[in-house]
C-alpha cells in the first residue's frame, strides 16, 4: 500500500494568542501572551524555551487542550477555536514526550495503529474498506518508521523507549494528517536514541511534505529539524527568525544563555559556554512582573532602568529575524559558539 501523504497545503495560523488559566477562585495566571508564529504549507518550524515558557501551552490551544483566552488559532480556513477537542481536524495530529502514555498498554501495536482508522475514517477512501486494507495500512506504516509489520503482534511494554517514540510517530502519520505537532517528542530519550528519532522525524517531514511545529527546550535540536525558530520566556516571544541566525547570531540574552546552555562534545567549547554563560549571570534578582516590563529583566546582564518599565516589542534585529529587546542593536558582537548537533549531517545545518 502506498503511504505518501500528500503534501500540506494549509497553513497554521497563530495571532495573538492569549492564555489564562485560574489559579483558585478569582486569580488568574497568564501562561501566553500575544504570540504570533505562522507554519507554512510543508514547512517546520521551531518553539524553544524554558519550562514554564508557554511553549506546550501554544501547542494545547492547537490541539484543544488549552483555554483559548484572546488571540486567533486558524488552520487554512478552519478556526480552531470553534472546534471541540473531538472536532479537531485529522489532517493535525500530535506525537507527545511519552511515548508509553499514548499507547494502551493492554493492545497490540497493530489494533492501536488500525484504531484511528476504524473510528475516524471506517469506510472512505483515507481509511479503506475493510480489515485487511487496514492491516496492510498499518503493516505499510510500520515499515516506514523502521518497526517492521512484525511489530503489531507485540504490546508496548515489549519495546523500547526509541521503538515506542517510533510507535507513537506511526499512529500519528496512520491518518496521513498535513500538519504534526511534536511537544518534546525526543526530549525523554537518551542522546543516540534521539538522534535517530530526530533523522526519522527530518526524513518522514521532508519526504511526506509535512507541515511541523515541534516543540522543545534545546536549542540544539530544534536547530537540527526547523526551518524557522520562535524563542518564547514566560509566554511571550523574545527572538524569531531563521534556524541559522537564532542558533548561531542570537541577538535576545535569554537565546544567547540557552545556547550556552546547550551540551558541547568538545570540551574546549564546553569550557567556553561556561565560561560565557557565567559572564551572562547577573547577581539574582526579584523576579520582574509582567506587563510594562521585560519578563527577562530580572536575569538580563544588560538591563536598564527602561527594561523595567516599558514592554519591548518585536522588532527587526541585528542578524535577521525580530527580537524583543531595547538593547538588541547595542549588545556586543556574538562570537561563534555553536557546534554541530550530535544528531549528525542529516539536518538543515549547511
Amino acid at each position: 500500500m502506498n503511504t505518501t501523504v500528500p503534501s500540506a497545503t494549509a497553513e497554521l495560523v497563530i495571532d495573538d494568542l492569549h492564555v489564562d488559566y485560574a489559579i483558585g477562585h478569582r486569580k488568574r495566571r497568564r501562561a501566553v501572551d500575544g504570540v504570533s508564529l505562522r507554519v507554512p504549507p510543508g514547512r517546520a518550524v521551531g518553539v524553544v524555551g524554558e519550562s514554564g515558557s508557554g511553549k506546550s501551552t501554544v501547542a494545547g490551544a492547537v490541539l484543544g487542550l488549552a483555554p483559548v483566552s484572546a488571540g486567533a488559532v486558524r488552520y487554512g480556513t478552519t478556526d480552531l477555536r470553534e472546534l471541540g477537542r473531538r472536532d479537531r481536524p485529522q489532517q493535525i495530529q500530535a506525537v507527545f514526550q511519552d511515548p508509553y502514555s499514548s499507547l494502551d498498554p493492554t493492545k497490540t501495536l497493530g489494533y492501536t495503529l488500525a484504531e484511528p482508522l476504524r473510528s475516524h475514517a471506517a469506510g472512505t477512501e483515507r481509511g479503506g474498506r475493510g480489515r485487511e486494507s487496514r492491516t496492510a495500512a498499518v503493516d505499510a506504516m510500520l515499515e516506514r518508521v523502521g518497526l517492521g509489520p512484525e511489530a503489531a503482534n507485540r504490546y508496548p511494554a515489549q519495546f523500547s523507549g526509541g521503538q515506542r517514540q517510533r510507535a507513537s510517530i506511526a499512529r500519528a502519520l496512520i491518518l496521513r494528517p498535513e500538519l504534526v505537532i511534536c511537544d518534546e517528542a525526543v526530549s525523554a530519550l537518551d542522546l543516540s536514541v534521539q538522534a535517530q528519532i530526530l533523522n526519522l522525524l527530518l526524513e518522514l517531514q521532508q519526504d511526506l511534505g509535512l507541515s511541523m511545529l515541534f516543540i522543545t527546550h534545546d536549542l540544539s535540536v530544534v536547530h537540527h529539524i526547523a526551518e524557522e525558530i520562535v524563542v518564547l520566556y514566560r509566554g511571550r516571544i523574545m527572538e524569531s527568525g531563521s534556524a541559522e541566525s537564532v542558533c548561531r547570531t542570537p541577538s535576545h540574552p535569554y537565546t544567547q544563555r540557552l545556547v550556552m546552555s546547550a551540551p558541547a562534545r568538545d570540551i574546549a567549547v564546553q569550557r567556553e559556554r561556561r565560561a560565557r554563560r557565567e559572564a551572562l549571570t547577573p547577581p539574582p534578582a526579584r523576579l520582574s512582573p509582567l506587563g510594562d516590563a521585560c519578563p527577562f529583566a530580572h536575569r538580563c546582564p544588560y538591563a536598564v532602568d527602561r527594561c523595567r518599565t516599558e514592554r519591548p516589542l518585536l522588532q527587526p534585529s541585528p542578524h535577521g529575524g525580530r527580537v524583543a529587546c531595547h538593547r538588541a542593536h547595542e549588545l556586543p558582537p556574538w562570537p561563534h559558539m555553536y557546534e554541530e548537533t550530535p544528531a549528525g549531517p542529516g539536518g538543515r545545518q549547511p
